[in-house]
């Protein structure tokens, strides 16, 4: 990345060191946009640009822990233009519980989060009991969240953390490597998942009203 790129690159990082308790979208984003989104794990940050193009009148933000991926992502954001996306390097479930409003957010990406398989490392996955009472209180009425993962033991932990929240309903349930979903972004993990032959589960909860 030449140092013009990283310029350009930097406009799309927010620090956290920075920011404002509650988080102040309008401050980061400016006005005039109908919805806030957030995506956790962005990884190179191909849905998250191609979804902020698609989506002009969204707010998006996209978390991730490591900062390769934060500034892959940021440099992806500046090479397509992606005026209405911000990326922030941080740990999700701490800048939920700290930084984001009461319904704050309209809808929520969690697509392929790290399942830490081993037993000593279950207490880094995102997916755990604590996540059930942040998402009730960041999600507007009616808000939407969509996610994915290529793990059926994992995935059976997501229906149980979720199936315990009874704020949300199920939409729908897919396994996208059996029927594909219309306008999905199939990042190269996800096509890389699909080639060998993993279950991608695929599924939509919304926040009842």
């Amino acid at each position: 990345m030449t140092s013009e790129s990283s310029a350009i690159a930097d406009h799309f990082v927010l620090d956290l060191a920075t920011l404002r308790k509650p988080f102040d979208w309008d401050a980061a984003f400016g006005g005039n946009f109908r919805s806030n989104e957030i995506e956790v794990g962005i990884g190179s940050g191909y849905f998250l640009s191609r979804h902020g193009l698609e989506n002009p009148e969204s707010r998006i933000l996209g978390i991730d822990k490591e900062g390769s991926e934060v500034w892959r992502s940021a440099d992806k954001l500046a090479r397509h233009g992606v005026g209405n996306a911000r990326v922030l390097r941080a740990d999700a479930l701490y800048f939920l519980a700290d930084y984001v409003a009461d319904s704050a957010i309209d809808v929520y990406h969690i697509y392929y989060s790290d399942p830490w398989p081993k037993t000593r490392h279950h207490k880094r996955r995102l997916w755990r009991p604590e996540i059930v009472p942040l998402l009730e209180r960041t999600m507007k009425p009616g808000a939407d969240l969509f996610l994915k993962t290529d793990v059926p033991e994992y995935f059976d932990v997501i229906q149980g953390v979720l199936g315990a929240a009874a704020y949300l309903e199920l939409v729908e349930d897919k396994r996208i490597d059996l029927e594909p979903l219309a306008g999905d972004h199939e990042t190269n993990f996800q096509r890389k998942a699909r080639e060998k032959g993993h279950p991608l589960h695929w599924q939509h909860w919304r926040r009842k009203p």
